[in-house]
């Protein structure tokens, strides 16, 4: 029995990444083997501020997510669409919410299926927000503000953990440190 290719819309991308968004830590980049599309290319949508206040930092996020890009095209390219490679689309968020809003814009027009990126959490704000109103899956690289994923916000994930579970691990582990030993209580 053939299988049928399916083109890849934003809703279905959504649906069938909801647990596995788009996996990558410290700027690397890897898609989930559930998503379809033709034997074509595959837009993706990165997204770094690499001019402004933050340009060397949004350079390194670049720099890591495209050298993924390469690696995986270099591998055959994304194998369960049948090698398509990843066409990136690359923004800049010029170091600002709005630059970060009016790429989304840009690449909502352009259809890329995915946005990752953003840097820091003002912009990872704007952005998720943006992206919200064309419920376009947008996955946040590095901005660590809780509320970035608390506000309910279906289309937005993020690969690690937020300020909170880092502020509440840290003051955890300094108060074990600072309890005499014979004093500590297990949780």
């Amino acid at each position: 029995m053939s299988q049928q290719k399916m083109p890849l819309s934003r809703r279905r991308f959504l649906a069938t990444t909801a647990l596995g968004a788009a996996a990558a830590a410290s700027g690397s980049l890897a898609i989930p083997a559930v998503l379809r599309a033709q034997g074509a290319g595959v837009k993706l949508g990165l997204l770094h501020p690499v001019t402004g206040a933050l340009s060397y930092s949004g350079q390194q996020g670049r720099i890591g997510a495209t050298m993924a890009v390469d690696e995986i095209n270099a591998a055959g390219g994304i194998k369960a669409l049948g090698g398509a490679k990843i066409d990136p689309m690359l923004g800049d968020a010029q170091s600002t919410p709005d630059g970060g809003t009016a790429e989304v814009e840009k690449m909502n027009a352009a259809e890329v299926p995915c946005i990752i990126g953003g840097y820091a959490s003002s912009i990872c704000l704007a952005v998720s927000q943006a992206a919200a109103r064309y419920d376009l899956p947008y996955v946040v690289d590095v901005g660590v503000a809780d509320s970035i994923v608390t506000r309910g916000l279906k289309n937005t994930f993020r690969f690690g953990p937020g300020f909170g579970v880092i502020a509440k691990t840290a003051l955890d582990n300094l108060t074990m440190l600072t309890t005499p030993p014979g004093s500590r209580r297990r949780p």
